[in-house]
């Protein structure tokens, strides 16, 4: 939760430096145009710097917030340099204004043009961001799976050792273990550490068939330390 919040901070601090910059820049062409110039195109400077700070406010927390294990930073990164690169644009256009005096329809065309310019490409990366989180969402069905699959696994050891007469005490870390496995974030780790998990459940079953109760708590506590492992890279690679 602290880490959220920390993101949410750093997101709100570029926000107000920019809004800073809007306010100085607004307060700039006013007082570079006349009484007499005054009018429509001032607002329309105020009204586009405050959607190129928005603009950029969101591209700022696509990149704080980010998923896929950091896979959409190189897309969030370039979305951020354009839209800082269109804020300092408008800025520069307000100002040019102000001294020129461009009349409401070429002031308009001057910044839509801008507009275009800047955000096709950003729409373009947004559409290839859309694809990628596709595939992560099938990632995260395809490790869903897997989990649930392990759950079983170890669900299966658990009735074979109630079968053989086991106590309770004696397999409820297992049922844990089961628990722990259907209730972890399904994002993919490392193939490493998946690999280790599924060679950890796999080795639990093969011990489970001795029916030794102090190999299989072993046999366990391995399992439980690689599910550690994983769930620990996936949380802190988010």
């Amino acid at each position: 939760m602290w880490k959220f919040f920390n993101k949410v901070r750093q997101v709100f601090n570029l926000f107000l430096i920019m809004l800073l910059i809007v306010a100085a820049t607004a307060v700039f062409v006013y007082y570079l145009t006349t009484p007499e110039q005054r009018g429509t195109t001032f607002w329309i400077s105020v009204g586009f710097l405050l959607f190129a700070l928005v603009l950029e406010t969101l591209n700022a927390a696509g990149i704080a917030m980010r998923s896929n294990g950091g896979k959409e930073i190189p897309a969030g990164f370039a979305k951020v340099i354009l839209g800082a690169i269109y804020f300092i644009f408008v800025i520069g256009v307000s100002i040019w204004n102000a001294y020129e005096g461009f009349s409401v329809t070429k002031y308009m065309l001057i910044h839509i043009g801008g507009l275009v310019v800047f955000l096709i490409p950003m729409i373009m990366m947004n559409m290839a961001t859309l694809r990628m989180s596709g595939a992560d969402r099938k990632e995260r069905e395809e490790g869903r799976l897997n989990l649930s699959s392990l759950a079983n696994k170890v669900g299966y050891v658990i009735e074979d050792l109630k079968a053989a007469g086991l106590a309770q005490n004696e397999i409820s870390k297992l049922s844990n273990l089961a628990e722990s496995l259907r209730y972890s974030d399904p994002a993919p780790a490392s193939r490493s550490l998946e690999r280790d998990l599924e060679n950890a459940i796999n080795n639990l079953t093969t011990v489970a068939e001795n029916k030794n109760p102090e190999e299989v708590a072993r046999a366990c506590v391995l399992a439980e330390r690689a599910l550690k492992e994983r769930n620990d890279y996936v949380i802190n690679n988010k």
